[in-house]
């Protein structure tokens, strides 16, 4: 079964969580501060692996799809003015692409920063003696290393303490994302896995980043021992791994192979593609990545008894879902006065402050818990599968002001979503009650 004919807007969706709680979640921030040098708040110079970058980089150059892929989990590709051909990310489509081999093509773009790793470290002094200031920042091997790589970017392209921190945070929101789908997978058995480039020795050892991957998936590494991104065929049968994945093309290769005709993963099924770039890249992809990985390993957890389901990968989807709003939703210690209908005051303007931003309050409002308020509410809690009571209880008011809170028809909450001191009623009309009525 290829797993990357999984539709895609259910990938999407889980990275949209995985965003939607960077902007929640803010950790304490492991030691890494010897990695990246700088003492301005989020100011220049700063000095990144021994290069001083004087100012902040307005045309950056990346020749190397990895750091690309970071670059794009940071949100600042609009600092891109250049990348190497491989960074082929969707995001990239429109970026001008250069030969990273080529330094007068790089030069001539005329990035003020350009950015690349060891693959392409053969380019890197003749770019320096193009007169370019150049990076060179390595993939990350484990989790703690996963911090240093975005701090590195982060503070390249965004400065001292604030752009370190920054990539920090980015980080931790990442494996915050992976945390909760290893919580998904089943606890009470070892599901062994591999990578294979290709039948010639080339596949995840245990000194590479995907290892990492897979291990948050819930998958052990039969190559775990090895390093170097080489295996022998002896290590692969004496491993007899539950799933083996590999590149597109090589499942039939593996399967055509009377060598392989007794692996338990070729018995059950269970040899599945997997794009390459979803081992390498550090970014975005590396949930992705999680994702397919759980998926092919514990098929159970796509199963779903109801009928009504058409999709079935919509039940992991749902619990990683569950699992990213209540570890949010944990976050906020706040205590919510229970408001409900007639109440008014302060606390209903500002819920409704936040009720009109998300779309669901669409007309005047002056902190009055009027009728309109109540099915506001209603229909907030049903878009946000709580309770349709029409009482903003805490519950409700949490969600509300998280950066979860689901909007009407689409509409997306705003980075920080906590109650607006500021709210202030429009001068239309509104739904207070008439002195005459006692009620709207």
């Amino acid at each position: 079964m290829n797993m990357n004919k999984r539709p895609a807007r259910l990938l999407a969706a889980l990275l949209c969580l995985c965003l939607c709680l960077a902007c929640t979640v803010l950790g304490a921030c492991s030691d890494v501060s010897g990695l990246v040098s700088g003492v301005a708040t989020g100011v220049f110079p700063v000095e990144v692996n021994g290069v001083t970058i004087s100012s902040k980089p307005q045309k950056v150059a990346v020749l190397s799809p990895n750091l690309a892929d970071v670059v794009l989990a940071l949100g600042c590709e609009t600092q891109l003015a250049a990348g190497s051909g491989d960074c082929t990310q969707d995001a990239l489509r429109d970026l001008q692409k250069i030969d990273a081999m080529d330094a007068q093509a790089v030069a001539g773009a005329g990035p003020d920063l350009v950015l690349l790793d060891p693959s392409s470290a053969g380019a890197e002094q003749a770019l320096k003696d193009a007169g370019l200031t150049v990076v060179n920042i390595a993939p990350a091997v484990d989790r703690e290393d996963f911090e240093r790589l975005y701090a590195q970017v982060s503070s390249a392209l965004n400065g001292g303490e604030a752009g370190y921190d920054q990539g920090i945070a980015a980080a931790q929101d990442v494996f915050l994302t992976l945390d909760n789908i290893t919580r998904l997978v089943p606890s009470d058995r070892i599901t062994t896995g591999c990578y294979l480039y290709d039948l010639d020795g080339s596949g995840v050892t245990g000194d590479m980043f995907a290892t990492t991957i897979m291990t948050y998936s819930g998958v052990t590494n039969a190559f775990k021992s090895l390093s170097g991104g080489s295996y022998s065929f002896d290590d692969l049968k004496v491993s007899d791994p539950d799933v083996i994945f590999c590149r597109p093309g090589l499942k039939a290769e593996i399967e055509d192979d009377s060598r392989f005709e007794d692996f338990q993963a070729v018995k059950d099924g269970k040899v599945v593609e997997l794009d390459p770039t979803l081992m390498e890249r550090q970014g975005r992809t590396v949930v992705s990545a999680a994702y397919e990985i759980t998926a092919a390993a514990f098929p159970e957890l796509l199963e779903e008894s109801s009928m009504k389901v058409t999709d079935p990968t919509e039940k992991i989807d749902s619990d990683v879902s569950s699992a990213l709003v209540s570890s949010a939703l944990e976050e906020d210690d706040t205590t919510y006065e229970t408001l409900q209908e007639r109440d008014q005051g302060e606390e209903v303007l500002k819920m409704q402050s936040r009720l009109d931003e998300l779309g669901y309050l669409d007309m005047a409002y002056d902190g009055y818990y009027g009728e309109h308020t109540v099915q506001c509410v209603k229909d907030f809690q049903r878009a946000n599968g709580l309770p349709e009571t029409g009482v903003a209880d805490s519950d409700t008011q949490k969600r509300l002001y998280s950066n979860l809170a689901k909007g009407k028809d689409g509409a997306s909450p705003s980075p920080d979503a906590s109650p607006d001191p500021d709210a202030s009623p429009s001068p239309e009309s509104s739904e207070s009650p008439e002195p005459s009525d006692g009620d709207e």
